[in-house]
């Protein structure tokens, strides 16, 4: 992965964090940076094996597809979606199964931070617990931080360069 990916990366985990969206640009750069990354690998090699693009196009097919039924749960806005589905083209397949299982557990983690950052964490914990236990849902409070999602662009983030440097 290049440095002009990451930074398109960051960028879009920055704007996220601030406008509680991803912008379009940034997933038409990133998929347009991927597609011109494969095929100039498919054809440097020389004997025209389309390997990489087929990757590629595979990859964006599966992030697409896993990231809009991750959206329609409710774990992913559409930004998210579209964001994963171009870094689809640039990890491949195999890859984007990864990077998404990872996005999602990042998610969870930083979730876990706020809550605890913001001393949320216990009476969470204790409405959780009522909803097991007593199978009564209890509405958390309007101004929780449960109410809001938390913005999933530093999850990918986080995830892309987990899965750059440790696992590709």
């Amino acid at each position: 992965m290049n440095l002009v990916i990451l930074s398109v990366v960051i960028y879009s985990a920055l704007y996220d964090l601030r406008e509680n969206k991803i912008p379009n640009s940034a997933v038409v750069i990133l998929a347009l940076f991927g597609l011109t990354q494969a095929i100039i690998s498919s054809l440097f090699i020389g004997s025209l094996d389309f390997h990489h693009l087929t990757d590629a196009l595979i990859g964006f097919i599966v992030g697409l597809l896993v990231s809009i039924i991750l959206h329609y749960l409710g774990l992913f806005g559409a930004g998210d979606a579209k964001l994963l589905a171009a870094l689809g083209i640039v990890v491949g397949f195999p890859n984007i199964l990864l990077l998404i299982s990872m996005s999602v557990i990042f998610s969870g983690v930083l979730s876990l931070l706020l809550m605890i950052c913001k001393h949320e964490f216990i009476p969470n914990f204790r409405r959780w617990a009522n909803i097991i236990f007593y199978q009564f849902y209890q509405s958390p409070q309007s101004d929780s931080i449960a109410v809001n999602a938390v913005p999933m662009g530093g999850a990918i983030l986080l995830a892309t360069l987990y899965c750059e440097f440790y696992m590709f």
